[in-house]
């Protein structure tokens, strides 16, 4: 059957000469793969930049249940952004952003909560044009709860944390710890407040790896964390 959905592009990869494999998360479907034809002929109308990560659509599937492949019919953009694919902070935040995304979320159903919570984030992430070199952080910290494991008891004015797994954060300096804990406050607090240098911000974001990678079922390496450092020192 034909159905109309949006989408969230987390990765694609070559398929054939003509064609590529494309990774999404879809409002009707969850994750879904889909091969996407004839984008690298001389009459293709389907630009190239669509493909970038986290790029938001509109796409028209045929789609057959327990396929584990779809075929795409029609796409189109449905947000154009304004400052993500054009400063390059924003764009490596958004390269790690998917990269978390396609490694993390792999449910073939809808989400509707889920769904809405990251056409926000990324909207939000796209105007905001003050301090955004944090999102990534906030962005780990708030999408943790739809995969089971949000930190909430860092929120505890004390110094125990209720699990073992959130004792990785407790060794942070103050400054840094007062940060995670404005972060989880969200949107109660703007991520334009909060302030980090590039150090504490690398050891935050080491700390979030860890502890994702406590809760996810093998080895959970992003790639693209030396480039995102880099861009940041």
């Amino acid at each position: 059957m034909l159905i109309k959905t949006r989408a969230v592009v987390l990765h694609h990869i070559k398929y054939s000469e003509s064609s590529i494999l494309l990774y999404c998360y879809t409002e009707q479907y969850g994750r879904m793969s889909c091969i996407v034809n004839r984008i690298k002929t001389k009459n293709t109308k389907v630009p190239g930049h669509l493909f970038q990560p986290l790029t938001i659509l509109n796409m028209e599937v045929y789609y057959k249940v327990n396929r584990g492949i779809q075929r795409v019919k029609e796409l189109s953009c449905l947000l154009t952004y304004s400052t993500i694919p054009y400063q390059t902070g924003k764009s490596c935040i958004a390269i790690f952003v998917a990269e978390v995304l396609y490694k993390t979320l792999h449910e073939e159903e809808s989400n509707p909560v889920l769904f809405n919570f990251l056409l926000n984030m990324l909207q939000v992430f796209d105007m905001n044009t003050e301090n955004t070199a944090n999102f990534h952080l906030m962005f780990m910290l708030h999408y943790s709860r739809f995969l089971g494991f949000f930190p909430a008891g860092l929120l505890n004015d004390h110094k125990q944390a209720d699990s073992s797994d959130l004792q990785i954060f407790l060794t942070l300096p103050d400054d840094a710890m007062h940060s995670v804990k404005q972060m989880l406050q969200w949107p109660d607090v703007q991520l334009e407040k909060i302030r980090l240098n590039n150090r504490t911000r690398t050891l935050i974001l080491d700390r979030l790896i860890q502890f994702y990678s406590m809760h996810m079922e093998g080895t959970f390496k992003i790639k693209s964390i030396p480039v995102l450092k880099e861009v940041f020192r």
